[in-house]
């Protein structure tokens, strides 16, 4: 048994084009690899999608359908940037700001 890489839960909504047409649904975890997400109706084992994150897409195939719920692996695999966006992470490399203990006290400055 092969066990796949560790999954960042998160609740990011987001817009997939669909065989069926455009659709909305939220990602709830997510890797470099793959995902897991909810909303999403009509899909099928082997349907491609397209998932937007930002100004961009990542295609994916959809490996199980079941109870509103979808898994989906990346073609390919996508950024660690595009990760952290679906993670909603803060402190994501792109748009990392210093914490203000870097900064010191206001009323020292």
């Amino acid at each position: 048994m092969q066990y796949r890489p560790h999954r960042y839960l998160t609740q990011y909504p987001a817009n997939l084009r669909t065989p069926t047409g455009p659709q909305k649904g939220n990602v709830i975890d997510v890797n470099n690899a793959g995902a897991r997400m909810q909303g999403l109706r009509d899909l099928r084992r082997g349907d491609k999608v397209e998932i937007e994150i930002l100004n961009g897409r990542a295609a994916a195939v959809v490996q199980w359908a079941a109870n509103g719920y979808i898994g989906i692996t990346f073609r390919p695999q996508i950024t660690d940037d595009q990760v952290d966006t679906l993670r909603y992470r803060r402190d994501a490399r792109a748009g990392r700001r210093p914490s203000s203990h870097m900064h010191g006290f206001a009323e020292m400055r």
